[in-house]
């Protein structure tokens, strides 16, 4: 403690650098796994057990087009696949972006046309009003469900429930608010109107198909295997062979998941390495500090061997030191990382996780940075002659 005291600068930069060290891996794993648990929040809020059927595309110049086989679905298709007994819930989906209008503000957004299963298959009740009902979607109805996003644009602060808004050219009345759901990698699911597919499709976008499907399967089956019975009804259905398979997409939300969780954790493991780096660097600094130590402190080595103290007196009494640097350094570090995390989470809306794992683990590679590089300096001054060291100016 004496020595470290009397070489104040020489301390402080030492302990700086695992400090840097430290606080950027504690920050960078909290990013890292803040990252993964709003991947999992987000296709979680997207539904369960869930198949998206369209028609396949096409490429044409590396450009996706309408397949020319299959251009949509009907509602035949759709009272077809509610018939087979591994489905709970299917919705279709008659989409499109519109203008939206309410007073003197406008937004352009997403129209989907959906069935009143939509809510159940992908968690989507409202949080204000209702849901229309089979009526309404029966009638042809003009009403709307709309997005977080959509009210924040429209509405502002005011309540939006009963008032009317103009989609295209045509009036829709609010009856209910969408849950928040945030932005996915490919869309915002709070930039969205709801309206009955029906209504949609002979009224909003005039089509005389089904742009999708959604399928929620029941428990206890195998996502894949009900995906290929489904792919056989709907080629039955369009005259085409069971092995034009091709002709129709069918994408399993669970391995969507599984490969953007597989994404996001190798990210991680990129941002700790990254900041694993910089605690090296920082463990180099310190081999560099002490080194200059010993050359320094060769008459004090000397004088302590020529009293009696022996290699491994020397030998551990600069391991103990490194260590010690790299303890109070990883201690400031851990305070500072985790003290980072919460600015960012906060102040920068970036989401952010502190693992007690991480932080473990960030203490222990400072104590193994000090052990690891603190043995090379020890060792050459536990070596040095005694009394070659007491001749040393």
């Amino acid at each position: 403690q004496k020595a470290l005291s009397a070489n104040k600068t020489r301390t402080i930069l030492s302990v700086l650098g695992v400090v840097v060290g430290v606080a950027s891996l504690i920050t960078m794993l909290s990013l890292g796994q803040g990252a993964q648990e709003q991947v999992k929040k987000q296709v979680s809020n997207l539904g369960s057990n869930l198949l998206m059927i369209q028609p396949s595309l096409r490429r044409v110049g590396g450009i996706a087009v309408e397949s020319s086989a299959i251009r949509g679905f009907t509602i035949e298709d759709l009272e077809a696949i509610k018939t087979i007994s591994e489905v709970e819930l299917v919705t279709p989906y008659v989409s499109g972006r519109k203008q939206v209008v309410y007073s003197n503000k406008n937004w352009n957004t997403r129209i989907d046309g959906v069935s009143v299963e939509y809510q159940f298959i992908r968690n989507s009740v409202p949080v204000l009003g209702r849901f229309f009902d089979e009526n309404e979607q029966k009638l042809r109805t003009r009403v709307a469900v709309i997005g977080q996003e959509v009210v924040n644009q429209l509405f502002s602060d005011k309540d939006p429930l009963g008032e009317f808004i103009k989609i295209g050219r045509i009036d829709f009345q609010v009856i209910g608010v969408l849950p928040k759901k945030g932005a996915t990698g490919w869309r915002n699911e709070d930039d969205k109107i709801v309206i009955p597919y029906t209504t949609s499709m002979y009224r909003l976008f005039g089509k005389d198909f089904v742009d999708s499907f959604d399928v929620k399967v029941k428990e206890g089956y195998d996502l894949n295997e009900v995906g290929e019975k489904i792919k056989k009804v709907l080629l039955k259905l369009h005259r085409f062979s069971e092995t034009k398979t091709e002709l129709i997409d069918i994408r399993n939300l669970a391995e969507i998941q599984q490969t953007i969780t597989e994404t996001t954790k190798t990210f991680s493991f990129l941002l700790g390495a990254i900041a694993f780096v910089s605690l090296l660097v920082g463990g180099i600094g310190i081999m560099n500090i002490m080194l200059v130590s010993v050359t320094e402190r060769t008459r004090e080595i000397g004088l302590r061997k020529a009293i009696g103290a022996n290699t491994t007196d020397v030998l551990l009494q600069f391991v103990i030191e490194s260590i010690f640097v790299c303890i109070l350094g990883g201690i400031i570090g851990i305070l500072l990382g985790c003290g980072l995390s919460v600015i960012l989470s906060i102040f920068a809306k970036w989401n952010t996780k502190i693992v007690f794992s991480s932080i473990i683990l960030s203490f222990c590679f400072s104590v193994a940075v000090g052990l690891i590089f603190g043995i090379w300096p020890a060792k050459k001054a536990s070596l040095l002659d005694p009394i070659e060291a007491l001749r040393y100016e």
